[in-house]
């Protein structure tokens, strides 16, 4: 068994890779806002995310065979200077036409970045799904904060441009100087640099699709569903990002244990996320919604972590197991908005709601399949 990681290298990544999730967080909630400056419809604005999507597939495929050429360290600074530049092209985007690209290259950036660390992280079995919680906890909670900033600048006419913009570049730099130094990984052979797509690695694909699809579903046009049942959009911008909040804080506890019980941990997250959607289908208040997703967020928070150490695990190693998962994420980053939005726009979001029972049928049914082969 790999031993563990020294805990000062473990806090370091953990670090940036919130930093990370900041800069990320405040991109991804600003689509919900680039909507209305572009007037653009729920599913014309997806085409955000369908563009962040196929970055998140297309270099986390590459990345196996050319992540390995360059020191780790080097490898990082380089994603954080690519999430840099699509920010700020982003951020001066005159319309759709340049703002999916600006935020398809952004994304680029953050799979270079964050997947090289996700795979050390990973790689270690013997605190593996500590690290995971840890790391998806603290990072999805800075993810959470950033949409906070964005809205509490708002409040006071600061535009959302500039708040997203500016502090991204900051923390950018400030990562730069934070990525420890760290020697290169050791070189695959070309036949390892090829995916085995057997019915494990596809399992792992879309075990992480189903979880990411969850989570992204519940808070992507929880915007529009607060004004649509009758909140100020002021307010509803401040609420919207509550339910991600939720989501890390119960990684974070999580991340406090030593010992994890999978099967009761997914067990009590079922019922949580059932309860909360099914408060979000059945009532049409803005306060007994807001409860929905605050409790369905809590229920959902153990899934991306669960599914991000069963792909380190992999047979095939850390760096192809994290990058099932993150195909499987990527896919549902670009179709969960669109379908939602669809869903929405035409039927209710009653029933757009209904894909997150769906969702998590699926993936309970995957989880017991693949936890009876992985150890973690």
């Amino acid at each position: 068994m790999p031993q563990a990681l020294p805990p000062s290298l473990v806090h370091r990544l953990i670090l940036i890779n919130a930093m990370l999730s900041f800069a990320m967080g405040s991109l991804g909630f600003s689509v919900q806002l680039i909507k209305r400056d572009f007037e653009l419809t729920r599913v014309s604005a997806a085409w955000h995310t369908i563009g962040w999507a196929g970055a998140l597939i297309v270099i986390s495929v590459a990345l196996l065979g050319h992540g390995h050429r360059r020191p780790a360290n080097q490898t990082m600074r380089i994603g954080w200077l690519v999430v840099v530049i699509g920010t700020l092209a982003y951020c001066f985007s005159p319309s759709i036409y340049f703002s999916v690209p600006a935020l398809a290259l952004a994304a680029c950036g953050s799979v270079i970045m964050g997947n090289t660390s996700a795979a050390i992280l990973a790689g270690h079995s013997k605190t593996a799904l500590k690290n995971m919680f840890s790391s998806t906890g603290v990072g999805l909670f800075m993810g959470s904060v950033s949409p906070t900033v964005v809205g509490l600048t708002t409040q006071v006419d600061i535009p959302w441009r500039a708040t997203v913009g500016i502090s991204v570049v900051a923390i950018g730099v400030i990562a730069q100087f934070l990525i420890p130094e760290l020697g290169a990984r050791p070189e695959p052979v070309a036949e390892e640099r090829k995916i085995k797509w057997d019915k494990r690695f596809i399992a792992m694909m879309a075990f992480g699709f189903l979880a990411i699809t969850m989570e992204i579903s519940l808070s992507t046009w929880a915007l529009d569903l607060l004004t649509e049942r009758g909140a100020a959009l002021k307010t509803a911008v401040l609420f919207a990002t509550v339910a991600p909040y939720f989501v890390a804080l119960t990684r974070i506890y999580l991340s406090t244990k030593n010992e994890y019980n999978l099967r009761q941990i997914w067990a009590i997250s079922f019922v949580a996320v059932t309860l909360g959607v099914g408060l979000i289908i059945f009532s049409t208040s803005p306060l007994i919604t807001l409860a929905g997703l605050i409790i369905a967020a809590a229920g959902i928070g153990p899934f991306a972590a669960i599914a991000i150490a069963m792909a380190g695990a992999s047979d095939q190693g850390s760096d192809k197991g994290i990058a099932a998962f993150v195909m499987g994420m990527g896919i549902s980053t670009g179709v969960s908005p669109w379908i939602m939005g669809f869903i929405s726009e035409n039927f209710g979001f009653e029933a757009a709601y209904g894909v997150i029972l769906i969702a998590l049928a699926l993936a309970t049914f995957l989880f017991l399949k693949i936890i009876k082969k992985v150890t973690i």
